[in-house]
């Protein structure tokens, strides 16, 4: 992000507490001014709109690393209420995974012929790519908006257009870089994410609604 888009930032929290990140792994607090009662109304509403949007397809390109690996490749997600279909595939014949799931548990393919069985998805992704993925809370964050959850409050940072910048949930800072329009609505195009042992990029290529029949 440019210098001139962070300075354009207005942030805020929930609850009053108000941060701005100033790197991967540290937050420095400032205090701008509120946003206005028109934008807060605005973004409770967009987050209503997104969260009632119960089946969705995306195709995005999919970056990750940490400090001792990397990998990269293309991630096919498709959500149909609580269930959903995610495939990983790694560039050049490096294979790839495909995971099938829903609250109570979650089947991973591998391109080996394997096939596994968890409660827990980010135990198996885990397993097979050494990283702790926060796939739940993809759902959310790859959609712009933060997980409903009793925990701490998330922080939040938004732009001029009053669209969410940066968010802070969960130990992880997502920062928002672009967004396309899709049936109405202002989803993610470019999402950038990092907990200080992993940082995922994700251009999202294409979003599908499940009232669509066409990608955007």
């Amino acid at each position: 992000m440019t210098r001139s888009r962070l300075q354009r930032i207005a942030s805020w929290s929930l609850l009053g507490a108000v941060f701005l990140f100033s790197g991967c792994a540290s937050l420095s607090p400032f205090a701008p001014e509120p946003p206005s009662e028109r934008i807060t109304q605005l973004w409770q509403q967009h987050v209503q709109s997104v969260n009632a949007q119960t089946d969705w397809t995306l195709s995005a390109r999919i970056a990750a690393h940490s400090e001792d690996d990397g990998w990269s490749g293309k991630l096919h997600w498709r959500q149909e209420k609580d269930t959903y279909q995610v495939s990983f595939n790694a560039p050049f014949g490096q294979g790839g995974l495909q995971l099938e799931g829903g609250l109570q548990s979650v089947e991973m393919r591998t391109s080996n012929g394997q096939t596994m069985v968890a409660e827990d998805v980010e135990s198996l992704l885990y397993q097979q790519l050494g990283w702790w993925l926060p796939l739940h809370n993809l759902r959310y964050w790859v959609r712009g908006v933060p997980v409903p959850t009793d925990e701490k409050t998330p922080l939040l940072a938004f732009d001029e257009e009053g669209q969410l910048a940066r968010l802070q949930q969960l130990h992880w800072q997502i920062e928002y870089l672009a967004y396309r329009q899709v049936d109405g609505l202002m989803l993610p195009r470019k999402v950038y994410l990092e907990n200080g042992e992993l940082s995922v990029r994700l251009v999202i290529d294409r979003w599908e609604s499940g009232d669509s029949d066409d990608g955007h």
